[in-house]
């Protein structure tokens, strides 16, 4: 999914209003920050568990890397994602597919949703180029001069050992590694729980400073 994709949001105006105190956006502002690092930490405890690196493809930032807050209105904030399908990955189980995109055919239809890799770089390499070798065809290709093609795509995977093993991705679509499938992610819900208690925090040190400054006009 591209851009930002909305998490959860949460609204200061009913609890501003129950505590008697003024919803300001610096805030609205911790709330949102209290509620990003909450969704941080939840997030690594959910991909350690799994083992897995909390990146979505090579060469990509980890999904702790990905959250944001934003403020709506005059209440209400929150919390988003640049994580691709993270509202797949929360909202429910992913069943077993064909995953086209670790394949060589799939870089070189659209090479620019592919990060560039240090070698890639070091050649001078496009993030737009295509590889130098037709995967559906397996034919080499002639470029203008300078154009430098991108490399071929290769996967690190851990084994049963604990070992990290690169494999050159499979050629075509109709030759793509099934994806066994993933229970849903629940960091979340916890995200919310917790993060709902330290903006509780907040809130009654907010509410202690406006009645210091009442009792103090």
């Amino acid at each position: 999914m591209a851009g930002h994709a909305k998490v959860k949001g949460i609204y200061g105006g009913p609890v501003g209003g129950k505590l008697d105190i003024p919803v300001t956006r610096e805030l609205l502002e911790k709330l949102g920050e209290c509620l990003v690092q909450a969704f941080i930490k939840e997030a690594k405890k959910d991909f350690a568990k799994r083992g897995w690196s909390g990146k979505a493809g090579v060469g990509s930032k980890a999904i702790w890397h990905s959250f944001s807050y934003k403020i709506r209105g005059k209440s209400t904030v929150e919390v988003m994602s640049t994580f691709p399908d993270i509202d797949v990955l929360v909202g429910e189980d992913i069943p077993p597919r064909d995953m086209t995109w670790l394949t060589q055919e799939g870089k070189d239809a659209d090479p620019t949703k592919y990060e560039l890799t240090d070698k890639e770089r070091l050649s001078g390499a496009k993030k737009g180029n295509k590889l130098r070798r037709n995967p559906k065809t397996g034919q080499t290709r002639k470029f203008a001069k300078g154009y430098v093609p991108r490399r071929p795509l290769i996967i690190p995977l851990k084994s049963k050992g604990g070992q990290v093993v690169f494999r050159t991705a499979p050629l075509q679509f109709q030759d793509a590694w099934v994806h066994p499938g993933i229970a849903r992610f629940t960091f979340a819900q916890r995200a919310v729980r917790t993060g709902k208690a330290g903006c509780i925090q907040i809130i009654k040190e907010e509410a202690l400073k406006a009645l210091v400054r009442e009792f103090s006009g």
